[in-house]
């Protein structure tokens, strides 16, 4: 039986703070125990931590006449002491990092085989060359590093969890999503062969609905998924500064998606600003502030910033090479806090003081992400349009084989060939049956697509296409990559151009209802750094209103506060946060017969990117 998910996780990824990556060559209990306890000091209760592949298993091959292996040797030619070729004294500097961290209250996650790290390959010598994926001296010497690690460490009550490595998917190249499967499967089998009471971690980032490493492989395969939403290195995630509400949503959003599309809570295993050359460090302790509140409140299990130390005293690879990687710390390299250090303690305090175990949030829509669109990006960009609109989304593929039931279904910014047919008339049926479905087009094939949106197209083009339209009275633009030149046949027309071409249209289906948008909203978002900025998220409003059988408990009218209701068995909470820099009052409005106390923050006033968390209850009649 895996543990359950209980307290939120908030801590950091740890290199020791004298040698970085030559943590174990350069080992330094001292030095090592003071760490810990910086660490432990700044609120932190998790350490993700790294046991370096090419020091913990050092093994070189050694060769005979005609290049036939005679044999494995350790570093100096030595003889291996143990079957698995694990260096001894490696395996023991470990054990005393567990104690050390047990002994300051920290739980770690091991992240098994870390063959990657910050731009640098860390292979044992053995492997030089091999496909570390298919080949079968790799597998094997992988299998046995596993298994043997974590026969050795599992009595360590301060382990809280295995993962499969760092990035594991960019130690090599795998050229087909059965090897990438095959991969994860010997990984995942061998940790739970030695091990089957912990959590077993993903440890990937840049996973996707299709191609060879997917999000639905590795929610099968492990019990958690994990994001490193790292706005600089996403594209379309840094069109704003860190502080600035599209950019500040990105980690939720990508969390939120891959649980989704994944199947299993997600951890936002790695976040940072990068350093200095993108947000001092009061910015960057803002950008910590809003994403440990949003991700708590959107059902991430944790948050754990990259990285403990400062690191731009080292000199070795990838330190000599990454500029970008070494002021990146909590804390500075002396140990010394920084503001994001001061946010992790506040936040650690914060919930001590409320003492709550939040529901899940209620979710008031499902995004379908399609094939062939640029998924991770739409379901971004969707999620933000939705929470400036008062919406929390869940995700799913458009392939998976059930979708979570909803009175609302979002399907943006659609190309290529969308879905399959049978997936195309579940689709159909639930909107039949009453569910409300929102479209918008960027040149996907949609068959009787009449009869679905009530518009008829006249002719198409790939070609751009742009214009203006008006939206509550302020004048917006557009633009598609496709001329698709619709006409309503039974559709009504809700918004039109300036030149009176249709962009908004209704139309019953069943008992259900089609919203049609004729230029891909979210798409065209995406490249833009003050898009979010406008109005557009009313579109979604419009289109929501029709899906609400009855007026949620609490709603605010400020789209830059994002609000989440969380019910539970007896009660229910309201989380508010505020994703700019200047005080808001979001404008609440309580529905009838429900009256709320406030548990934390000033939920009428609302802190520069502070957060407010209210009870809710309604009175019985």
């Amino acid at each position: 039986m895996l543990p359950a998910l209980s307290n939120f996780w908030i801590g950091v990824n740890y290199w020791a703070s004298h040698a970085g990556t030559d943590m174990w060559r350069r080992w330094d209990e001292d030095s090592v125990a003071q760490d810990l306890a910086a660490l432990r000091d700044t609120g932190a209760t998790v350490l993700r931590v790294f046991p370096n592949w090419r020091d913990f298993q050092p093994v070189t091959a050694c060769y005979g006449a005609n290049h036939q292996l005679r044999e494995y040797r350790m570093p100096d030619d030595a003889p291996p002491a143990r079957p698995d070729y694990l260096d001894p004294v490696m395996l023991q500097r470990f054990a005393r990092l567990c104690e050390l961290a047990a002994q300051n209250g920290l739980r770690l996650i091991v992240g098994l085989l870390t063959g990657w790290m910050s731009g640098r390959l860390f292979v044992p010598p053995a492997l030089a060359g091999k496909n570390l994926y298919t080949d079968p001296e790799a597998l094997w010497l992988q299998q046995l590093f596993v298994q043997g690690f974590v026969t050795e460490l599992a009595g360590q009550p301060a382990i809280l969890a295995w993962g499969l490595g760092n990035e594991c998917n960019c130690m090599d190249r795998a050229e087909t999503r059965a090897a990438a499967c095959h991969w994860s499967a010997t990984v995942v089998q061998a940790i739970r062969a030695a091990d089957a009471s912990r959590l077993v971690i993903s440890g990937m980032h840049s996973l996707t609905p299709e191609g060879v490493w997917t999000l639905a492989d590795q929610g099968y395969w492990t019990d958690l998924l994990t994001t490193h939403p790292y706005p600089h290195w996403v594209e379309h995630a840094d069109r704003a500064p860190v502080d600035h509400l599209r950019t500040l949503l990105h980690a939720t959003a990508q969390t939120a998606y891959y649980a989704g599309l994944g199947h299993r809570p997600c951890l936002v295993e790695e976040i940072g600003t990068m350093g200095p050359m993108l947000a001092d460090e009061e910015v960057a302790a803002n950008f910590l502030r809003v994403n440990l509140w949003s991700n708590w409140a959107h059902g991430s299990p944790g948050v754990l910033w990259w990285c403990a130390f400062d690191q731009n005293h080292l000199i070795a690879p990838p330190y000599d090479w990454n500029m970008c990687e070494r002021e990146l710390g909590l804390l500075r390299s002396d140990r010394t806090p920084k503001p994001v250090a001061r946010e992790l303690q506040s936040f650690a305090r914060a919930q001590r003081a409320l003492g709550l175990r939040l529901p899940p949030p209620c979710t008031d829509a499902v995004c379908l992400i399609s094939r062939e669109q640029e998924a991770a990006g739409v379901a971004y960009m969707s999620f933000v349009l939705a929470k400036q609109a008062g919406l929390t989304l869940r995700f799913a593929y458009v392939e998976d084989e059930t979708w979570p039931d909803s009175p609302l279904y979002l399907l943006p910014s659609v190309t290529g060939e969308v879905m399959s047919r049978r997936r195309y008339l579940r689709l159909w049926q639930k909107v039949e049956q009453g569910a409300v479905l929102y479209l918008s087009m960027d040149g996907g094939f949609l068959t009787r697509f009449e009869a679905l949106t009530g518009f008829r197209v006249r002719r198409a083009a790939s070609r751009p296409v742009q214009g203006n339209f008006v939206l509550d009275g302020e004048a917006l633009p557009y633009a598609a990559g496709t001329d698709l030149e619709l006409e309503p046949a039974e559709a009504e027309v809700l918004l039109a151009d300036t030149e009176s071409r249709p962009l908004l249209g209704r139309h019953p289906c069943g008992q259900g209802t089609v919203f049609t948008l004729n230029f891909p909203l979210e798409k065209m978002l995406l490249p833009q750094s003050q898009g979010t900025d406008r109005p557009y998220y009313r579109l979604y409003e419009r289109f929501s209103r029709a899906a609400a059988a009855a007026p949620p408990w609490l709603t605010r009218s400020d789209p830059n506060v994002g609000l989440t209701l969380h019910r539970g068995t007896w009660q229910t909470w309201a989380v508010l946060i505020n994703y700019t820099g200047t005080p808001r009052n979001p404008g609440l409005c309580l529905a009838s017969g429900v009256t709320a106390v406030s548990l934390y923050g000033d939920a009428h006033c609302l802190a520069p990117f502070g957060t407010a968390v209210l009870r809710l209850q309604r009175e019985e009649k």
